[in-house]
C-alpha cells in the first residue's frame, strides 16, 4: 500500500497502549495522533502529522481521536477542538491539501465541524454508517467520508491535479449517474444484444422514455467531468470473494483458524 498512516482509535487499545507500541516498533506501523498525550505531560504518544510530496502536491495528514478508554492509563487526550485548530493554523500554510483522520462518533463530529472549514478532507472512523459516492456533500467545508466499521468495503479516493491554484472540482456524484445509467441501460440490451434498444423497445413508449432519459444523463455528467482542471473521485469497493487475498495475510488467518480448531479438540477432551 506505500506509505500508510493509521489514525489511533478508541478500540485500538483492547490490548493496551504498550501492545500498539510494540507493533510500532515491530512492524514500523505508521500510528499517528494530534491529541493522545502520555499521561501528566504534554508528550505525544504518537506522530502527530505527516506531511507528503506527490508529484509537487504537498499533502498534509493529521489525526485525532474523541477519547481513550477508561482502563488506559498510559495516556490520555487533549480537547478536539483547541488541537484542530491549532493543528489546521500550523498546516495549512505548509500544504496544499490538508487532511484529517477523525475518529469518533456523529455528535462529537459535529460540534467540530466549524473548526474543520478550511480542511479539505475528513475521513471518519467509529462512525457506524459509511458514505455511500452518490450522497451530497456540503457545499462549504470538507468533504467528509466513512467506510463503516464491518471492513466490507475499501474506499478509494483519486485526486487529480493539473494546477494546485485552481479549486478541486468532486466529479463524485456525475461519476456514480455514469456508472449506474450504463448498468440500466446495459440491463436493457440483455434482451436483445444484436439491436439497438430502440429496435428492440419500439412499441415500448415508457421503455423509450427510459432510455432517452438515461442517455441524456449519461451525456450531461460526462460534459460535467471533462475538461476539468482539478478534480476527486470517491468509490466504494465492494470486498466480495472475487478479491484475491494478500497470500501472507491469508496464511497467516488460517494458521490462526487452525489453532482455534486443535485447541477447541483438547478442550473438549478435559472438559466434564
Amino acid at each position: 500500500m506505500g506509505e500508510y498512516l493509521y489514525n489511533v482509535g478508541n478500540h485500538d487499545f483492547a490490548a493496551g497502549y504498550e501492545f500498539l507500541v510494540e507493533m510500532q516498533s515491530k512492524y514500523d506501523v505508521g500510528f499517528i495522533s494530534s491529541n493522545i498525550v502520555k499521561a501528566g505531560t504534554d508528550e505525544l504518544a504518537f506522530l502527530d502529522h505527516k506531511i507528503f510530496d506527490r508529484n509537487g502536491i504537498k499533502i498534509g495528514v493529521f489525526g485525532l481521536m474523541q477519547k481513550i478508554p477508561s482502563f488506559v492509563k498510559e495516556v490520555e487526550v487533549n480537547d478536539l477542538s483547541e488541537v484542530a485548530r491549532n493543528k489546521i493554523e500550523e498546516l495549512r500554510p505548509q500544504v496544499d491539501i490538508l487532511v484529517l483522520l477523525l475518529n469518533a462518533d456523529k455528535k462529537s463530529h459535529n460540534e467540530l465541524s466549524s473548526d474543520l472549514k478550511t480542511v479539505d478532507y475528513v475521513f471518519l472512523s467509529r462512525e457506524t454508517t459509511r458514505t455511500r459516492p452518490e450522497s451530497k456533500q456540503p457545499e462549504n467545508g470538507p468533504l467528509k467520508y466513512c467506510f463503516g466499521i464491518q471492513g466490507k468495503y475499501v474506499g478509494r479516493f483519486d485526486i487529480k491535479i493539473a494546477d494546485k491554484s485552481k479549486p478541486i472540482e468532486d466529479i463524485t456524484a456525475p461519476m456514480m449517474t455514469i456508472k449506474t445509467f450504463e448498468t440500466r441501460l446495459n440491463n436493457l440490451q440483455k434482451k436483445d444484444p444484436s439491436k439497438p434498444l430502440e429496435e428492440i423497445y419500439r412499441s415500448n413508449l415508457n421503455a423509450l422514455n427510459l432510455i432517452a432519459r438515461l442517455k441524456q444523463g449519461i451525456k450531461d455528467s460526462k460534459e460535467k467531468t471533462s475538461n476539468l482542471t482539478n478534480s476527486s473521485y470517491f468509490n466504494l469497493i465492494y470486498l466480495n470473494s472475487k478479491v484475491p487475498s494478500e497470500k501472507a495475510t491469508l496464511n497467516l488467518v488460517n494458521e490462526t483458524l487452525k489453532t482455534c480448531d486443535e485447541l477447541d479438540k483438547e478442550g473438549k477432551k478435559i472438559s466434564p
